[in-house]
């Protein structure tokens, strides 16, 4: 789940839950609008502004649904400070009662159970509630639940149908999904022209797993012609958009045209794969911190016997 793009935060929120003690209207929502206010109040408090944090608190607490909804997704991301999934997830129950964005959140937290255990047949309400008001993407949420068969019975097919649906209407990460089912032959067809397809649609909107994706796709030459260049720039563009991830990917590539041959002195992809695996050791799970510093060493190596041949 991603901020709305009027917070202009290039950042996943992560999914939680809720207690089910309320029941958003069923009254149909045609758009999900954000006042100018709530709109500058929210980028403000991102950036640090504790004053914005109080008008906007201050304008939910009144009963503004955007405002509500805007702070769920700061609490949610812990854009501010540590995240509040819980207080989070009581604002996006308020929201929902009139805007689809948040009776999706609400759904969201349903799913992972903030606040007490998952309830996965409720979510599935909630989500089918929303893309029955037209929210692209609880639409291919709700067939993610399909597709596994939590909370519904499995159908695959019906799954992939709805994820469709979402991506048609032109929602990145339900566009990133049906990639991953052609990819994967889930519910439809294998193919991966048309996972390519639907993954570069989700790229124009900046997805970094659909980024990430076709990173690899371009570098393997999977179903294309083998396009590092086109591949390292999927992977900067996804680390840009918070696939930290995509750090060691690029190391890689910059070491793999380092030892293709470079002009002797020249050590520019040398110190590029330097920097991204000093990137990568930040974020990688413990576990895999000594492979790269391995590899960070034997980089650092290298740059050492080039320096001293240049002598």
């Amino acid at each position: 789940m991603r901020l709305p793009g009027w917070l202009g935060l290039g950042f996943l929120t992560l999914a939680a839950g809720w207690v089910h003690a309320q029941t958003p209207s069923p009254a149909p929502q045609t758009t999900d609008a954000v006042g100018d206010d709530v709109s500058a109040a929210a980028r403000q408090w991102a950036s640090g502004d504790l004053a914005a944090r109080n008008t906007l608190m201050a304008l939910a607490n009144a009963g503004r649904a955007d405002a509500q909804e805007a702070v769920g997704e700061i609490l949610m991301a812990g854009v501010a400070g540590a995240p509040d999934r819980f207080t989070a997830c009581g604002y996006f129950a308020e929201a929902a009662k009139s805007r689809r964005d948040a009776l999706h959140s609400l759904a969201v937290c349903t799913e992972m159970g903030v606040g007490g255990t998952p309830n996965l047949t409720r979510a599935a309400a909630l989500y089918k509630e929303a893309a029955d008001q037209g929210y692209a993407k609880s639409m291919c949420a709700l067939g993610n639940l399909y597709v596994t068969g939590r909370g519904v019975p499995k159908d695959p097919v019906h799954g992939a149908s709805l994820c469709l649906m979402g991506a048609q209407a032109g929602n990145a990460d339900a566009q990133t999904d049906v990639g991953n089912l052609y990819l994967q032959g889930v519910g439809v067809p294998r193919d991966l022209a048309k996972a390519r397809s639907w993954y570069e649609k989700a790229a124009e909107s900046g997805q970094p797993n659909a980024e990430f994706t076709l990173g690899i796709i371009y570098w393997n030459g999977a179903g294309v012609t083998a396009d590092h260049d086109k591949a390292a720039a999927f992977w900067r563009s996804a680390y840009g958009h918070g696939r930290v991830d995509a750090a060691l990917p690029l190391a890689a590539g910059a070491m793999a045209r380092w030892n293709a041959g470079h002009a002797q002195g020249d050590t520019s992809a040398l110190d590029e794969a330097i920097g991204w695996y000093r990137e990568a050791i930040k974020t990688a799970p413990e576990a895999k911190r000594p492979e790269i510093q391995t590899q960070l060493a034997s980089a650092l190596a290298m740059k050492d016997a080039e320096a001293k041949r240049a002598q």
